[in-house]
């Protein structure tokens, strides 16, 4: 959990050497391919449908043991989880039949009769010795800081010790569960809704899928690549159907772009000790909010959802419950400008201070990054038409950005945050995202008591909406990319290949 910026996104995919193939970003241009109605020629002249292709790390397929996200996007075709996360935000059971939080203890109850390719049971065992496995792997530890230990209690359970309470831990169990003596193996036995094929070029169905009745390709075509432009270069020349994006470039033109939610928030980090009301007192933050539209920003991004509240209003527990209203609230904005003692000049359609002085505040953003300082702008535009001057400061690149925000050198910033799928908010309390915000006791109770009772959540919310440490602004959607005429894949922020959709 960090910060998330663009520029710093862009240097990692500048580096893809090293193939951690998180940061994809979609190619501006691409050579045209042939149309979606078009199939390949059989032996004997027969056409044939054009098959579907994924691209695969060179380093395995064990997700624990290669740290990257095409390990990871090929573990969600050949291997079960416990859960998977709807694109609607709702956990659903896989292996698992259900999973109970209570304290610091968490209960996983297996689904009977899963078994993996091999005919092998699934097993308690099996369930323990991934998560730990995972837990002390490369890409998934960090996300797995608060489990102390997982245990097995008999073949049907398992039972977890976390060193905080957390109710929606479950939302962390989308995990590939590998046989106990396989969690360190290369080539896994499988136990998802695919099977390794008779070589490596390819994945087939696997008949000993707990859930078989999916949609889906009987085979899925593996390319191997090494670095980022042999993956661009594959999608062009068709031997990659379908892949992630998270930078937002101009499509390509032989592409198709689909889109979903993730738990990537975009937010405005205040800076309470700055000596500025807008920002110090709760009424001014709450004034900035109740000027911004965040339909109005949110439509000018190509995926993006407004931000209600400080979880996604998507997630069970919040839904419908959050009062950070999507459009502005001009008799919210005014209550607060009046407590503040801001009167409105009509004339200049400013608001001002006993003084006269107009209220104005600054946004940081980082000047290397384009789609931050749109955001900034866009925030200036709504804020004057509210009666509030904004002045930009823009860093030159992401250190001076970064260095800045630590420094306090700031009233606001534009920030983004990828928060894990139990929604951990610690960053903003305690970690990457705290500088210069005002975090009450009566906030920080009102968020222990959600992370110990889910039920809690709409009373945080509540809470947090009348303080506004920061100021939520978008829930930024996951890209993917398909080669035209490649059937339809449903994604969630769980899982890529979420479900394949029905052939028209």
């Amino acid at each position: 959990m960090h910060f998330v910026p663009s520029a710093g996104r862009r240097a990692a995919a500048a580096a893809l050497a090293c193939l951690v193939l998180a940061g994809c970003t979609r190619p501006a241009v691409l050579q045209p391919e042939p149309p979606a109605e078009s199939t390949s020629a059989g032996a004997a002249g027969t056409a044939q449908p054009v098959p579907f292709a994924i691209a695969v790390s060179e380093g395995g397929v064990n997700p624990y043991l290669t740290p990257n996200t095409l390990a990871e996007q090929a573990a969600g075709l050949l291997f079960e989880k416990l859960v998977r996360i709807t694109p609607r935000m709702e956990l659903e059971m896989r292996l698992a039949e259900s999973v109970s939080c209570a304290g610091t203890a968490v209960t996983i109850r297996l689904r009977a009769g899963c078994t993996f390719a091999d005919g092998v049971p699934v097993t308690a065992d099996d369930v323990a010795a991934s998560l730990l496995a995972a837990k002390a792997s490369a890409f998934y530890g960090a996300r797995l800081t608060n489990l102390a230990d997982a245990q097995a209690v008999g073949e049907d359970t398992v039972l977890l010790t976390l060193n905080e309470p957390d109710s929606l831990f479950g939302y962390l169990l989308d995990l590939p569960i590998l046989k106990a003596a396989e969690t360190a193996a290369p080539r896994p036995t499988p136990g998802g809704r695919y099977a390794y094929g008779a070589s490596d070029a390819a994945l087939t169905k696997n008949p000993r899928a707990p859930f078989p009745e999916e949609d889906g390709p009987d085979t899925i075509l593996l390319t191997p690549v090494s670095d980022y432009a042999e993956l661009v270069t594959q999608l062009a020349m068709g031997q990659i159907s379908f892949y992630l994006a998270q930078e937002h470039a101009s499509s390509a033109v032989a592409t198709s772009e689909r889109y979903y939610r993730t738990n990537t928030l975009l937010f405005l980090g205040v800076n309470a000790s700055a000596d500025n009301p807008l920002c110090a007192a709760a009424a001014g933050r709450r004034a900035l909010s109740a000027a911004l539209s965040r339909r109005a920003l949110a439509d000018r991004f190509a995926s993006a959802a407004p931000a209600l509240g400080a979880l996604n209003g998507l997630y069970p527990c919040v839904r419908g419950s959050q009062s950070i209203p999507e459009e502005a609230d001009s008799a919210a904005l005014a209550a607060a400008m009046t407590a503040l003692g801001y009167r409105m000049d009509e004339a200049a359609g400013l608001w001002r201070d006993a003084d006269g002085q107009s209220a104005r505040v600054d946004i940081l953003a980082c000047g290397s990054s384009a789609d931050r300082v749109y955001s900034a702008r866009l925030l200036q535009q709504q804020w004057a038409e509210a009666g509030i001057e904004v002045t930009l400061t823009l860093a030159d690149d992401f250190g001076v950005y970064l260095q800045m925000v630590q420094d306090r050198q700031f009233e606001l910033y534009i920030g983004e945050m990828k928060l894990y799928n139990n929604i951990d908010l610690a960053p903003f309390w305690s970690g990457s995202a705290r500088y210069g915000l005002a975090v009450s006791q009566t906030l920080l109770d009102a968020y222990a008591a959600m992370r110990a009772d889910s039920a809690a959540a709409p009373a945080f919310e509540a809470a947090f909406a009348q303080e506004l440490p920061y100021l939520p602004l978008l829930w930024q959607g996951g890209v993917t990319v398909a080669r035209r005429g490649a059937r339809g894949v449903a994604s969630s922020v769980s899982d890529l290949y979420y479900a394949f959709e029905p052939a028209p």
